[in-house]
């Protein structure tokens, strides 16, 4: 194995959704996909969730509108990786000044 293979390993790896056991763990407007029986059913992003992680609020992807989770009906949450978008100046090479 070559190490850029190595490498694309890696961050596919990082890239694979992280199921969530506890619910209460999750964050509002945390990115996230339902699956029911080993299959995806839904994904979007946490509008509300109950203090004890019991039921979650989804604001689904493609405007599918709200949809209600209960965690006592056996569905699965995984956690979507975040995306991190580059900041103001993140063209620049490293090193770089900027100069006035």
């Amino acid at each position: 194995m070559t190490a850029s293979t190595a490498d694309a390993r890696a961050r596919s790896r990082r890239l694979a959704p992280e199921p969530v056991a506890n619910w209460a763990t999750l964050s509002i407007a945390a990115e996230v996909e339902i699956h029911c029986q080993g299959r995806p059913i839904a994904s979007g992003r946490i509008d509300m969730r109950a203090p004890d992680g019991s039921v979650i609020w989804l604001i689904q992807d493609g405007g599918q509108g709200r949809a209600l989770f209960l965690q006592s009906d056996g569905v699965s949450v995984f956690r979507r990786p975040r995306r991190h978008s580059p900041g103001p100046g993140a063209s620049r090479g490293a090193g770089q000044s900027r100069r006035f």
